[in-house]
């Protein structure tokens, strides 16, 4: 996909919804023409409440870290743990496992060991496919229905006046914050961002994010 400068729009956004109505606003008042399909992705389960949370919706998920994290002591203590349960390595370092009640009780996971939903383990209400292009409705169900747990969405676009538009558009993140080339948990927090890609020079970016009129946070770089 490529790498893209992410500018978080400095805007108090109190909730879920009016985090994606914000977005939604600066791609018609920013995009030329009509975008891509939106991607939505969830991150990775971070907390017992999320884990709670997303077993209403989610039947299954994936205990994974790597080879190197699998010799601490933690991590192997959590395998073995996942073992008593029933939940063995399907390869080194990946755990499938139902989202049964009595794993809430693992969280904090240890550092370097992650718990991601799995793909083609969900209902309608968040609808995640091998391509993860949602419709703006599924967008809105899913954005309602997410609760406490940190999702992405994206649209891609060309932005009105930016000289190169490769990889442009809007970034959504709900319960989360982008840092380091990714999302990360924040819960309660939304932001937004706006992407301009890498192929701008920095005068170009920074006269174009000038004359959008918003407060911007510091440059990151992204999708």
């Amino acid at each position: 996909m490529g790498a893209s400068m992410l500018y978080e729009v400095l805007e108090p956004l109190p909730d879920a919804r009016s985090a994606l109505l914000f977005a939604r606003q600066l791609l018609a008042r920013f995009g030329a023409g009509a975008p891509d399909l939106p991607a939505l992705c969830f991150n990775d389960i971070a907390t017992q409440e999320q884990f709670q949370y997303a077993r209403q919706y989610f039947t299954c998920g994936t205990f994974l870290c790597s080879k190197r994290d699998l010799q601490d002591s933690r991590v192997q203590e959590l395998w073995e743990t996942l073992n008593r349960l029933g939940f063995r390595d399907t390869s080194s370092g990946w755990v499938e496992t139902e989202l049964q009640p009595e794993l809430a009780s693992l969280w904090p996971l240890p550092q370097g060991v992650q718990f991601q939903l799995m793909k083609g383990k969900t209902p309608s209400t968040f609808p995640i496919r091998d391509c993860d292009e949602c419709t703006e409705t599924e967008i809105d169900g899913a954005v309602a229905a997410c609760g406490p747990l940190s999702i992405g969405v994206s649209w891609f676009s060309v932005l009105r006046g930016l000289p190169n538009s490769n990889l442009s558009g809007v970034q959504l993140c709900l319960n989360s914050a982008w840092t380091e080339q990714c999302s990360e948990p924040a819960p309660g927090r939304h932001t937004v961002y706006l992407s301009i890609g890498t192929r701008n020079s920095d005068a170009d970016a920074r006269d174009w994010l000038q004359g959008t009129g918003l407060r911007f946070g510091e440059s990151q770089l992204g999708w």
